[in-house]
C-alpha cells in the first residue's frame, strides 16, 4: 500500500497547476493497439485522473489533479470540465489535488473528496456549482452510498469512518466515528444495518453495527474483528465485499484476491497471473453489484484489471495496452462499475492521462480447463495435470503459472513445466503440466494456470497441498 498510495499522493502534489476553463472538450479515442475488450479515452495533458464514478444516466464523472471535474458522455463523445471552486463562498480553495473517492447520491449530486483537505465537496450537475463541507477527521479515502440515501466514508489517515446525512432543511450533517488508533481504514462495505471496514495498518477486518435513532446515525458498535486476537491473517487488506457467507478482500502487499469463509474461517487466496516485469500486482479496490455474479478489482502494478467469476472460480484479466512515456507500468488507480450492467467497468489511468471502459460482454475466444483441481505433492515428487484448451480464433496462446507460495505470485521452490507453453488454438489442444515440489514449505497453496492472447488472460486454479 505504501509503495503506490503514498508515492502517488506525493507526486500529484508537486505537479504544476494547469487549469481548463469550463466548456467542452472533444473526446479522443486512443488509436494504435486495439484491444477488443478495452476502449480508452484521452483527457487533457497532466490530468492524472484518479477517482471516477459512472452515474445513473450513463455519464462518467472523473477527477483530475488540476482541481478539475470532468463528465464524459460515452455516447455523444463529449467531455465537459468544471473547475473545482466553492461557489457559495467564492473561495477557489483548490489549485492542485487528487481525489480518491467520488460517488453519486440519490439526488444525482456528485460527492468527492480532495486529498489533504478537511473537506468533502458536492457538485450539482444541474447548476454546475460546487459546495464544500467540513470533515473534521479528514477527506474520505473511499465513499459508499447506502440504500437509505446516506453516504458512508473512510478516512485513511484519520482512523475513522463517517457518514453524510441529508437533513429536512436540505442541509447536510457529517459525523465521524473512531475505529482505533493506527487502523488506517480504507475499503468499506455496507450490509443491512452494519458496515464492514478493511484496516490496512491493523491488518484486520472489522464489522460494526450502525446504531440509529429516528433515521439518524448515533454511533457504531463493534460486532466482530477478523482475526479475533493479535494474529496476522491478512497482508494490508485494502478493500472488501461480502457475498453470501464469504468475505472477499484485496491484500495490497501481495498479488492475491482473497476469500474468507465467515462460517469456518477458511482462507483461500487466488493469485493473479504473472506479468513480464515480475512485480507484485498490488490488487486494490473491489467492485461488485448488489447480488454479484462477478467481482472486479484493479491491479496497481499488473497492467491489468481483474474480473473474478463466482460461478466457476475463473479469473479473467484484461490488459491495459497504453504505457506511460517514461515507464513500463500503467497505474489504474480507481474503478467504477456501471450501475445498470455489472459486466461494464470503467477505470482511470493515472499516469497516462486516460480513462477506459471494459466490455465484459465481449466473448473470450478461448477456454481452458484442468482435468483435476486438487493435487498433493511430497518433496521431490512430480504431479501431472492435463490442461484442455478450446478456441475459435487463429492465433497463439501463451501459458504460464502463478502461485500463493510467494507474495509476488511467483512459484518459489515449485517447478511447473508445460509440454508446450505456446499453443496454436485453431484446433482444440491438450497440454500436460508437470508440477514438481523442489522444497516448498508444508502447507496449502493455490496455483494459477493461465492462458493469454496478449489482450486477455484466463486463469483456472489448482489447490496444492504439501504435507509435513
Amino acid at each position: 500500500m505504501v509503495i503506490v498510495l503514498v508515492a502517488a499522493a506525493t507526486i500529484v502534489f508537486v505537479y504544476l497547476d494547469q487549469s481548463f476553463k469550463n466548456g467542452e472538450l472533444s473526446l479522443n479515442q486512443i488509436s494504435g493497439k486495439e484491444n477488443p475488450y478495452v476502449t480508452e479515452y484521452l483527457l487533457p495533458p497532466n490530468s492524472a485522473p484518479n477517482g471516477l464514478v459512472v452515474g445513473n444516466d450513463g455519464l462518467v464523472w472523473v477527477t483530475s489533479k488540476n482541481a478539475t471535474l470532468y463528465s464524459v458522455n460515452p455516447i455523444s463523445g463529449q467531455v465537459k470540465n468544471y473547475e473545482m471552486k466553492n461557489t457559495s463562498s467564492g473561495n477557489l480553495g483548490l489549485n492542485s489535488t487528487t481525489v480518491w473517492a467520488i460517488v453519486q447520491d440519490h439526488d444525482g449530486k456528485i460527492w468527492l473528496s480532495p486529498l489533504g483537505t478537511m473537506s468533502i465537496w458536492r457538485f450539482d450537475p444541474a447548476s454546475g456549482t460546487f459546495d464544500s463541507y467540513l470533515s473534521k477527521t479528514g477527506a474520505p479515502f473511499q465513499m459508499k452510498p447506502g440504500n437509505d440515501g446516506k453516504i458512508w466514508f473512510s478516512t485513511l489517515r484519520g482512523d475513522t469512518v463517517g457518514v453524510v446525512e441529508k437533513l429536512s432543511n436540505n442541509d447536510y450533517k457529517i459525523s465521524a466515528f473512531g475505529v482505533g488508533s493506527h487502523t488506517n481504514p480504507a475499503g468499506i462495505f455496507l450490509q443491512n444495518d452494519s458496515i464492514w471496514i478493511a484496516g490496512v495498518s491493523s491488518q484486520n477486518i472489522m464489522q460494526y453495527k450502525i446504531n440509529q435513532e429516528n433515521d439518524s446515525v448515533q454511533d457504531i458498535s463493534m460486532i466482530k474483528s477478523i482475526p479475533r486476537d493479535n494474529a496476522t491473517l491478512f497482508s494490508s487488506p485494502t478493500d472488501l465485499l461480502v457475498e453470501h457467507n464469504t468475505l472477499w478482500l484485496t491484500e495490497h502487499d501481495t498479488s492475491f484476491l482473497t476469500s474468507y469463509d465467515l462460517g469456518n474461517g477458511k482462507i483461500t487466496r487466488y493469485p493473479t497471473s504473472q506479468n513480464n516485469f515480475h512485480t507484485t500486482t498490488l490488487p486494490f479496490w473491489i467492485r461488485g453489484a448488489q447480488d454479484p455474479k462477478v467481482l472486479w478489482f484493479n491491479e496497481h502494478q499488473g497492467n491489468k484489471i481483474g474480473r473474478f467469476d463466482f460461478s466457476n472460480n475463473t479469473l479473467t484479466e484484461y490488459s491495459i495496452q497504453s504505457l506511460p512515456k517514461d515507464g513500463y507500468l500503467t497505474y489504474p488507480l480507481n474503478i467504477s462499475q456501471d450501475p445498470h450492467d455489472e459486466k461494464i467497468l470503467w477505470f482511470s489511468e493515472w499516469n497516462t492521462d486516460k480513462i477506459a471502459m471494459i466490455d465484459g460482454h465481449t466473448p473470450i475466444p478461448f477456454e481452458i480447463n484442468l482435468d483435476s483441481t486438487h493435487l498433493t505433492l511430497g518433496h521431490g515428487k512430480t504431479g501431472v495435470i492435463d490442461l484442455q484448451i478450446k478456441g475459435n480464433f487463429s492465433g497463439s496462446l501463451y501459458l504460464n503459472a502463478s502461485s500463493t507460495i510467494t507474495p509476488t505470485a511467483e512459484l518459489g521452490n515449485l517447478t511447473v513445466k508445460f509440454s508446450s507453453n505456446i499453443v496454436n488454438v485453431s484446433n482444440d489442444n491438450a497440454v500436460r503440466l508437470f508440477i514438481v515440489d523442489d522444497g516448498v514449505a508444508p502447507g496449502n497453496y493455490t496455483v494459477g494456470i493461465s492462458a493469454s492472447n496478449g489482450f486477455v488472460a484466463t486463469t483456472k486454479f489448482l489447490d496444492l497441498s504439501i504435507p509435513n
